[in-house]
């Protein structure tokens, strides 16, 4: 296993955002920062990955992590309606059994 770059979160930004404008090459911006080209690429990677997701969502203003917690919450309203269902189901039954039915 690799070991975890010294650079702060903007570091790395700002070096990514060297490496696209091709201010100086790989290399040169590896060697300088000490991190392997591969973690610098990998860097880029993720950047343009996370630009690409926020072009996705539009104007919507979601992250992530909101976008998760709303599927999260229609999981638990899903689960809240199978329990119902099952509640009285339950009672139904319970009823048939005792003759009030």
């Amino acid at each position: 296993m690799g070991k975890r770059s010294k650079l702060s979160v903007a570091e790395q930004r700002d070096v990514v955002l060297m490496l696209l404008r091709k201010e100086e090459s790989a290399g040169v911006l590896a060697r300088r920062y000490g991190v392997s080209e591969g973690t610098l690429y990998r860097w880029r990677d993720v950047f343009l990955q996370g630009g690409q997701q926020a072009l996705g969502n539009g104007n919507k203003g979601t992250n992530p992590q909101e976008q998760r917690i709303k599927e999260l919450e229609k999981e638990i309203e899903k689960r809240e309606q199978v329990i119902g269902e099952i509640t009285i189901a339950n009672r139904i039954l319970k009823k048939r059994v005792n003759g009030s039915i």
